[in-house]
């Protein structure tokens, strides 16, 4: 098998700047390292704490070795969670924040070779992300949420919480940024994890797969079959979100069809059955954006390697024009096949838009916190949408971030995977047969467009393949680079005044702090007077004196959380010849 190896490699190099720092590490440290010990010295079932306590030795005596152990496990986790009798336990998350803690806890030297991608853009949006959270606390202070968070996060972080302060979705961005450089950090100090960490995603996407059949078989853990018995038809053994799911399956089987088509003679035959499993599982999960998603992905792909030797417009050109084609059929054959769901769902969907335009209005540049979209959307929900769903997410990652984060937040999630995405198109530009790669850059490139009308990023178990198979291919494509061209890549990728681009991340920082300042005290969100949320129309005053107002088809009466019983009149004209009596229904 071909390992790239990296130019100028030399072992022995100082590490990079922040992980010289020891103050840096030990505050880096210093929450993963609580909740582990708390999950190893409070009242947590043994085989739990062994899979953690283990995780931990494995990644500070050999980090590949614990990266791979991560990797096996972390998109399993709810299945694990069952296997250790402990299915309320975050396991998949603990291994990943058990790993993540013994790789800044270790001292280590490093090698020249590919760097992390938009590393900037990542330092910058982990800022905004823990600056949304302090916010967040900060309007919250009056109540109860932030002790309970505390309490939560000091005991037991990793059991289900009411995740008021969004604590847990924080930390999974935040171990998705850290999971995504570590991975192109360790393919610099053993290269050949470009072989072993594919083959560990596809294995597990594999048993994913195989849990999913099993349950078609009524075979499986408890809450998959109770999600199969309510649903009857759509299937995800592994997962409870079947969305997530889908999307997962999509960026893996992208990936073994690259490895398939990498290996040679009977060395394929493996990679032939994974990605056949793994396209079952993609089957059962039903996800249709799952399959318009790996469908659009992969003939782009293919459009892009059968052109590869025409000019650069020729191959824009009908690139393009593959990727209009294929969306138009897409489009005719959602409308033709169940044209009356596609309709529901555009307007449903197109109503969630509007939502998230709202929240992005009212917090512009921060957001309105993250973890919150769910939480505060029947502010800014239609009286329809709220009768439908009540609370829910944005059904759209990309707004959602866009909501929680801001516009700040929003611009630098989109340029941190956009810097991972350049560097992987300038690789595939120069070795537009490299398999492996292609298959890794289309499986993520299906999943991303599975994130624009789903959330399969909230979902943990599709979070951490994901990291891991964006840092895989941006670690790829730069080794590729730096072989073909050493000095010109090296030199490109230098950082041409380090002092200046600390200097610049300590500002936006600074200004990612001050701007968390003014979004605290403006104080709470308050709820925004339209008829096109609560559904009434402006006060009216009858004969008798009785102030009214009307109501659409649909309207909602938001009341404080404390507040145990309402008494709403109610009355419907029989006296008007348009209007006749109807029934009116309370959620």
């Amino acid at each position: 098998m071909y390992v790239p190896i990296i130019a100028g490699a030399d072992a022995g190099s100082p590490a990079p700047g922040v992980w010289r720092s020891t103050p840096v590490r030990a505050a880096l440290a210093a929450i993963p390292f609580w909740v582990v010990a708390a999950s190893l010295a409070f009242n947590i079932g043994w085989p739990t704490k062994l899979v953690i306590a283990a995780t931990l030795a494995l990644a500070i005596a050999a980090p590949v070795h614990g990266l791979l152990a991560a990797a096996a496990v972390a998109p399993l986790g709810q299945l694990a969670a069952a296997f250790i009798d402990d299915p309320d336990f975050r396991i998949g998350e603990a291994m990943v924040v058990a790993f993540l803690l013994a790789w800044i806890a270790r001292p280590h030297a490093d090698r020249r070779g590919p760097r992390a991608p938009a590393a900037a853009a990542a330092w910058l949006l982990a800022c905004a992300i823990v600056a949304s959270m302090a916010t967040v606390a900060w309007r919250l202070r009056a109540t109860s949420a932030p002790t309970d968070a505390v309490r939560h996060l000091i005991y037991m972080y990793f059991y289900p919480s009411a995740n008021t302060l969004g604590i847990v979705d924080a930390a999974r961005l935040l171990e998705m940024l850290a999971l995504a450089a570590v991975t192109v950090i360790l393919f610099r100090e053993r290269p050949r994890i470009a072989v072993a960490l594919p083959a560990i995603l596809v294995a597990s996407a594999t048993a994913a797969a195989i849990s999913s059949v099993l349950v078609w078989y009524r075979i499986g853990i408890a809450s998959a079959l109770a999600r199969y018995a309510v649903n009857g038809y759509r299937i995800s053994g592994h997962v409870a979100d079947v969305n997530a799911a889908g999307s997962y399956f999509a960026m893996v089987v992208c990936l073994a069809v690259g490895m398939a088509a990498r290996a040679r003679g009977a060395a394929r035959l493996p990679w032939i059955a994974a990605a056949a499993t793994i396209a079952i599982g993609l089957w059962f999960s039903e996800s249709r954006s799952a399959f318009g998603s790996v469908g659009l992905a992969a003939a782009v792909a293919l459009a892009a390697i059968a052109t590869s030797r025409l000019s650069r417009g020729a191959r824009a050109a009908i690139v393009g024009a593959v990727f209009v084609a294929v969306v138009v059929a897409a489009g005719v054959v959602a409308q033709r096949v169940e044209a009356g769901r596609t309709q529901r769902g555009a307007e449903l969907r197109g109503q969630f838009t509007t939502t998230t335009f709202r929240m992005i209005e009212a917090r512009p540049l921060l957001g309105v916190g993250v973890g919150q979209y769910a939480r505060l959307s029947p502010l800014f929900m239609s009286a329809e949408l709220a009768w439908t769903y009540g609370a829910e997410n944005a059904h759209d990652y990309f707004l959602q971030i866009a909501a929680e984060l801001g516009i700040v937040g929003f611009a630098l999630f989109v340029i941190w995977i956009a810097g991972g995405f350049t560097i992987v198109l300038r690789a595939l530009r120069r070795t537009p047969t490299d398999a492996r790669l292609a298959g890794a850059a289309t499986g993520l490139a299906a999943f991303l467009g599975t994130c624009a009308t789903g959330h399969p990023l909230l979902v943990g178990e599709a979070t951490y393949p994901f990291a891991l198979q964006l840092g895989l291919a941006a670690a790829l494509a730069e080794s590729t680079l730096l072989n073909r061209d050493p000095i010109g890549a090296w030199a490109a990728s230098s950082v041409a005044h380090p002092k200046r681009r600390r200097t610049a991340i300590a500002a936006g920082a600074a200004a990612i702090a001050l701007g968390a300042l003014v979004s605290a005290w403006r104080g709470p969100l308050g709820l925004a007077r339209s008829d096109s949320i609560d559904g009434f129309y402006e006060w009216e005053t009858a004969e008798d004196g009785t102030r009214f107002r009307w109501t659409k088809e649909f309207a909602s009466v938001i009341v404080p959380n404390d507040v145990g019983r309402v008494r709403i009149p109610i009355r419907v004209p029989t006296d008007r010849p348009t209007i006749a009596p109807m029934p009116v229904y309370v959620s």
